[in-house]
């Protein structure tokens, strides 16, 4: 009996040695694949840098490390892929890797032809392709020239010839946000539109929107937006001129709704000002400044607003809807009773008590057009 154990010996001790030599000799190659900063930290990625084979001769996008034992014959594949999908891959040509080989390339070595230190045959790029997951994708790509939001995946393989297998590098993610856009909501009209609107106060509330994402991790450091206030003075004739004066308010900001600081440097005194906000992004070729459309607003002392708080006024005014609008003007009027009246324009001009009698008074006996007319009041 003790006999038969100490056989056994030898055999399992054959086996386990079997295994690892087999370990060793089947070992795959290691993989570490890496983005550029330009892509690893890009809020807005063009489809030209995802073009390894076309791109990749004038600006670097990756490297890529691979460390060997044995012997083994191949081919590198890179694909991107967004939810699934493939969107591009990208083909080496088959070449060897030698025992203990251990290199880095970048995609401008490849798409040059890269020998390796120990090796004597060039790597290159061999062919590419790309697919459209969808006509929306397709539309925006042919549009914007730039990849629509979402997190797209970095796929890279060395696939072996004699089999199926293969050896991976761990998934790299990035997550594209591609903003397209940036509006002023309040205060003020677009500065290319005839209407200036008129506010009370030197510490407005300033609003605006965006389809940036909010969230985005990489806006934490440095906030995204910068607001800039510009004040229009006599001897600017054009819009372009004030916008190229010295802002009187020139601020970062993370929020799209913020007060106009009250410990300000330069309050809003009485004038028109004109205030837009830059989107500043880091693209995959360098920083990209996403513009508002400019708004104009005028400020008027807040003192004025007493000239309108006149009950008298207000009913001439709801007379006159009720004038012109019949039982519509009466509901309008019904509706703005608990509202007393602080500001009236007209045709986009703001007027007070002594203009708009003088306009009601032009108005008996003819005919005229009002292009437009706002109330505005506080409950």
């Amino acid at each position: 009996m003790q006999l038969r154990k100490l056989r056994k010996v030898p055999l399992i001790l054959s086996v386990v040695f079997f295994l690892l030599l087999s370990g060793s000799l089947y070992a795959q190659p290691s993989l570490l694949f890496e983005l550029a900063p330009s892509l690893e930290f890009a809020q807005i990625v063009y489809v030209s840098d995802f073009d390894f084979y076309q791109q990749g001769a004038t600006q670097f996008l990756f490297q890529l490390t691979v460390q060997n034992q044995n012997p083994v014959t191949g081919y590198l594949e890179f694909q991107i892929l967004r939810n699934g999908q493939i969107l591009a891959q990208t083909q080496s040509n088959t070449f060897s890797l030698l025992q203990n080989e251990s290199f880095s390339v970048s995609n401008i070595e490849l798409n040059a032809g890269y020998i390796t230190p120990i090796g004597n045959e060039p790597i290159r790029f061999d062919k590419a392709n790309t697919t459209n997951p969808s006509s929306d994708f397709e539309d925006e790509v042919l549009t914007s020239g730039k990849l629509p939001r979402g997190t797209y995946d970095f796929v890279v393989r060395y696939r072996f010839n004699n089999d199926q297998s293969e050896a991976s590098a761990p998934p790299v993610s990035i997550t594209i946000n591609n903003p397209t856009f940036i509006r002023p909501i309040v205060p003020g009209t677009n500065a290319g539109s005839q209407y200036l609107e008129t506010i009370y106060t030197q510490f407005p509330t300033f609003q605006f929107e965006t389809d940036l994402d909010l969230n985005d991790p990489r806006f934490l450091s440095v906030p995204p937006f910068r607001v800039q206030i510009f004040k229009k003075l006599d001897q600017h004739a054009s819009i372009d001129e004030v916008l190229t004066s010295q802002p009187h308010y020139d601020e970062r900001q993370s929020n799209t709704v913020f007060p106009y600081p009250v410990a300000a440097a330069q309050p809003l005194d009485e004038g028109v000002y004109l205030w837009r906000v830059q989107l500043e992004l880091i693209t995959s070729s360098g920083m990209e400044v996403i513009e508002s459309p400019v708004f104009a607003f005028e400020v008027q002392d807040p003192s004025r607003l007493g000239e309108l708080n006149d009950e008298g006024l207000k009913d001439e005014v709801m007379r006159i809807l009720e004038d012109l609008l019949g039982r519509r003007g009466r509901q309008i009027a019904e509706q703005l009773s608990d509202y007393k009246l602080t500001a009236i324009r007209v045709n986009g001009e703001t007027i007070d008590k002594k203009r708009l009698y003088e306009i009601i008074d032009s108005y008996q006996d003819s005919e005229r057009i009002i292009d437009d007319i706002f109330l505005k009041g506080t409950q």
